[in-house]
């Protein structure tokens, strides 16, 4: 079920009016209903699925509950390989199978074994959000292992909630045991505090979707079904999808945050303002705050982290990225994403000493300082957004003809259209206008602090509420699905 369709909307009403009527005990085993009435409106098969990584995981925390905290690490071992072979082997069959036999037949076509594809692609259906719950039930399992988790859940339904949970089910956050399944297990309680954050969090995520993502992804989609051709048009288009993605993406997670409040239960932010950056690294603590904990504590720590010296700590930063380029599909963009992504990472620790020599001297006057940190905010997000050109485009050779049109045909096609900037795409110019607005609120935040502002008066939060409702209205709810839906 899509958060922007009408049926959700009925789906909400439904639940809210029967959920605030219910007993603390009824309330779990109706929001665990309702969860699964959500995941399973696109195919009631998928639900086996989650039901089997729920099972399992449950499980083996229970065995691994029962061991000492010094025992775990030795005697609880075969638990966790247990739990990792479940939840990595549905994951890699229904996301990676075809990928890897497509390459693997590639590859023996190449030393002449003359094999047939279609013999052994299957053409799997990916469970919408299974890198989500699949990560979320397998953190888990590793922090009970680990210790990280002293007890174990016992009641099956709270875990079973806990992986199922449906505002944050599909497209995260990805939230950590430690800090939901407590939320099960308390009485229930909403405050008129949470009522006001969660009606304007929904509020928000919605026009962030409806009126902004929903927008810029109508304008650059032609440009996506076909090589690239006009130079300035692929660039403006590279620059409309990163606005996009990330207004799409934080507006997923901003109405998972809302729900949750109305629910009772709080879910931790996945943004912190990363639209606006002066560096790749600063980026990526503060994008997809939750998933890119999961990372940090579950590959790259074990791995070593920053403690193995500075060639080791660039390699595992590599090995993070690319990693993480993989979990976002099966398919070469991704894997040259992810490499890209971690080679910018790398590069920055290695300019890091020139980097500050510059900004203590820009320190002096207002004017330097704040015209350097822009400028390094610019080329952060240029920086991004042309990695990001092998996250959008459909296939290869399409990601090839957009680097082609961009960087390889010298300045001249930006120097004309300097001259006569109505060149651009009438679909894009009206675009770009969204750009700005997105820039305006996002540094309105940041000095401003609007949201806390807005919250803290009723009168301005009623006031902004009904014209959120109103763009909501006027714009309509239905549009295209959430980027992340398909990972």
């Amino acid at each position: 079920m899509l958060f922007n369709s009408k049926i959700f909307v009925v789906f909400l009403v439904v639940v809210l009016s029967v959920y605030y009527f219910l007993s603390d005990r009824q309330k779990i085993w109706f929001l665990l209903l309702m969860s699964y009435v959500f995941y399973g409106f696109w195919d009631p098969t998928l639900c086996t699925l989650i039901m089997l990584s729920t099972v399992v995981d449950f499980g083996c925390g229970r065995q691994l509950g029962a061991l000492s905290l010094e025992d775990r690490k030795t005697r609880g071992r075969p638990w966790l390989w247990l739990s990792l072979a479940v939840n990595l082997g549905l994951l890699g069959f229904f996301k990676y199978y075809d990928f890897f036999v497509e390459e693997l037949v590639l590859a023996g076509n190449w030393l002449g074994l003359g094999l047939d594809s279609e013999r052994y692609i299957l053409d799997l259906i990916l469970p919408v959000g299974i890198s989500f719950y699949t990560f979320q039930t397998m953190a888990y399992t590793i922090d009970l292992y680990r210790g990280d988790i002293r007890e174990p859940e016992r009641d099956f339904a709270r875990f079973a909630l806990y992986v199922a949970f449906f505002p944050q089910l599909v497209a995260g956050p990805v939230e950590r045991a430690p800090h939901l399944l407590p939320q099960f297990s308390r009485p229930f309680r909403l405050s008129r505090d949470m009522v006001r954050e969660g009606v304007f969090m929904i509020l928000l995520g919605f026009v962030k979707k409806v009126v902004i993502a929903d927008r810029l992804a109508r304008a650059i989609e032609p440009f996506y079904l076909e090589h690239a051709k006009d130079t300035i048009d692929a660039a403006v288009a590279m620059l409309l999808f990163t606005c996009q993605i990330y207004v799409d993406f934080s507006s997923y997670s901003d109405i998972a945050i809302g729900l949750g409040l109305l629910l009772g239960y709080n879910i931790r932010s996945n943004f912190n303002l990363p639209f606006v950056v002066p560096s790749i690294p600063e980026r990526w603590r503060r994008w997809h705050i939750s998933m890119s904990h999961c990372f940090r504590d579950y590959i790259f720590i074990p791995l070593g982290g920053s403690r193995k010296g500075v060639v080791r700590t660039q390699v595992n930063i590599m090995l993070v990225m690319f990693l993480s380029g993989l979990r976002h599909g099966a398919s070469n963009n991704f894997v040259v994403w992810g490499l890209l992504n971690g080679s910018t990472m790398v590069g920055h620790k290695l300019l890091i000493r020139p980097l500050r020599f510059i900004s203590t001297r820009t320190e002096r006057f207002t004017v330097t300082r704040v015209g350097y940190y822009y400028l390094c905010c610019w080329v952060t997000f240029c920086t991004i957004a042309s990695i990001n050109i092998f996250f959008r485009c459909p296939d290869w050779d399409t990601a090839k003809s957009f680097v082609d049109a961009i960087f390889n045909r010298g300045l001249e096609p930006y120097v004309e259209f300097l001259k006569d900037p109505e060149t651009l795409h009438s679909r894009l110019y009206d675009a770009f206008g969204w750009v700005w607005l997105v820039f305006a609120a996002h540094e309105a935040q940041r000095y401003l602090d609007l949201r806390t502002k807005i919250l803290s008066s009723w009168r301005t939060w009623s006031v902004v509420c009904l014209a959120f409702f109103w763009w909501i209205v006027n714009f309509g709810i239905s549009g295209p699905e959430f980027i992340y839906y398909q990972f």
